[in-house]
């Protein structure tokens, strides 16, 4: 997600193609929870590639999931909100995963 000073959240589509690089970015596991993907490399004890983004760290990214980690103490409902703001401007390759059928 990027923050732009104008007080607006944005994000990438789940398959995005990034003009400047000409790689097409897929993020098969955008609904599986951080922690949970970090409680599965515990426990199989899977190897984690060592981080090599000079930004890693250090980028408005990083900025973003902290300010939602501090914003969901005082409201545990911010990240069905932000989901929710996501899936009503219908971004390309989002679903509700709230509805079953």
């Amino acid at each position: 997600m990027n923050l732009f000073f104008a007080g607006s959240i944005s994000t990438f589509s789940p398959v995005s193609y990034m003009d400047k690089s000409g790689v097409t970015v897929i993020r098969p596991l955008i609904y599986v929870p951080e922690k949970e993907t970090k409680r599965y490399v515990r426990r199989s004890g899977t190897q984690i590639m060592p981080k090599v983004c000079p930004m890693d760290g250090h980028s408005t990214r990083e900025y973003v999931k902290n300010l939602i980690v501090e914003l969901a103490i005082k409201n545990h409902h911010v990240k069905a909100n932000i989901m929710g703001a996501i899936k009503r401007n219908q971004i390309n390759g989002w679903k509700d995963t709230t509805q079953r059928g």
